[in-house]
């Protein structure tokens, strides 16, 4: 059975989008637990939608940096889809710092 991730407290602010990824990179426990989060999330979670609503939520620079618009991930909170893009976003860069260990016992 897989470990269950730790949970860690929100921030005082949600972080940005380079924030949760540095993050992400430097903490692999942080990693496994928000990446744990948003696969909950996609598949409908309340809770889970409402803790990465807590951790994540990008800049208005970095929505222009990305060429997004400026209402992306304005629907972060809203549990009826199922395919928010915010999510994916965040989903696509979770997995970065367990990748090496998921390598490592392959």
């Amino acid at each position: 059975m897989p470990e269950k991730p730790h949970s860690y407290p929100a921030p005082k602010a949600p972080l940005s989008f380079r924030q949760v990824v540095t993050k992400i990179l430097a903490d692999t426990g942080y990693a496994k637990f928000i990446h744990s989060e948003v696969v909950k999330a996609r598949k409908g979670d309340a809770t889970a939608t409402k803790t990465v609503a807590a951790h994540f939520k990008m800049l208005p620079e970095e929505l222009k940096e990305l060429s997004l618009p400026a209402n992306f991930g304005s629907c972060i909170n809203c549990t009826e889809s199922k395919t928010n893009t915010t999510l994916f976003v965040l989903e696509f860069a979770t997995p970065a710092r367990i990748w090496p260990e998921k390598r490592k016992k392959d």
